[in-house]
């Protein structure tokens, strides 16, 4: 799995940025002709009825992948809102500048030193591969070096964030509210406060994977269209997210979080129609347990 897929289904880094290179770009891949889906979803409820729902997403998808069903069209035109993890829209600009208030650090060495030496051959083929060199990077924190060869390297392979559930999302909710759980700044944070040691092993794992020549971006897309939320579970143990403070910080952490804000959201009597990567919908720590656990019945809808 090329790491843009992991990251952009995980939620764990919703925002464009702008390719390292241009000349990376090149056509998105067609979408394959397959069983209709049945993206997951469920809905939240007490004993007064309905109270909202939970949908996760991934926020790079190729272009014309059809995704929409009409239990999710039914759940948008009854919420009163859209939840997702970031409020403001798209803008690999704006993103491009609140990474670079964080990125850098004076007199870091180059990436390809930080790296264990076993994972340096890994990240001189994705350099090769993608037209990347060390002088591109310089003083440049290892996290945001990690999410500029996965957004560059999931660009190259036609992963496209404005192709991605979040922009139709907003079209489709028309002029009701769109609120977010998280800000640009506070989620590009949540990898600035990584310690040094779970940002190499962030770009280590990268490295590994945008490396790997198997093409299985495809079955990683399956299980999200198939609404296999169990198999996504099993994906956000692996790679980086395998690592306990890589999940803790930027999986289960952020779940309780939201947990917390969609609860009280659901209290004020709001009717939300809560969208977030979908391994933040996934497992024992995923929003649907965690909303469960403070009493609210949470159920897949057929």
């Amino acid at each position: 799995m090329h790491p843009l897929s992991r990251i952009a289904a995980f939620g764990l880094l919703l925002v464009a940025l702008p390719p390292t290179l241009a000349a990376c770009h090149k056509p998105p891949a067609k979408a394959e002709a397959a069983a209709p889906a049945h993206v997951a979803l469920w809905e939240i409820s007490d004993t007064s009825g309905t109270r909202g729902w939970l949908f996760g997403t991934v926020h790079a998808l190729p272009a014309g992948l059809q995704w929409r069903r009409p239990a999710i069209d039914t759940a948008l035109a009854r919420a009163d809102r859209l939840v997702l993890e970031i409020a403001q829209p798209l803008d690999g600009n704006v993103a491009g500048v609140a990474l670079a208030r964080l990125a850098y650090t004076p007199g870091l060495p180059p990436p390809s030193a930080r790296v264990a030496m076993k994972y340096r051959d890994a990240l001189a083929k994705v350099y090769k591969q993608l037209g990347l060199t060390d002088a591109q990077f310089q003083n440049e924190e290892s996290w945001a070096v990690a999410l500029q060869i996965a957004a560059t390297g999931g660009q190259k392979e036609g992963m496209d964030p404005a192709s991605g559930v979040e922009p139709q999302l907003r079209r489709l909710i028309g002029t009701k509210p769109v609120e977010g759980l998280e800000t640009l700044d506070g989620q590009f944070g949540i990898f600035d406060s990584l310690p040094e040691p779970a940002q190499t092993t962030l770009l280590e794992q990268v490295a590994v994977e945008a490396a790997d020549d198997r093409d299985d971006e495809a079955d990683m897309l399956k299980l999200w269209l198939r609404g296999d939320d169990l198999g996504i579970a099993r994906e956000s143990e692996t790679g980086f997210l395998g690592d306990p403070q890589l999940h803790q910080a930027l999986l289960s952490g952020r779940n309780s979080a939201w947990a917390t804000k969609v609860d009280a959201m659901l209290k004020a009597g709001a009717m939300p129609f809560v969208a977030v990567g979908a391994a933040h919908v996934a497992g024992s720590d995923g929003l649907p347990e965690l909303l469960k656990a403070r009493g609210w019945q949470v159920r897949r809808v057929d």
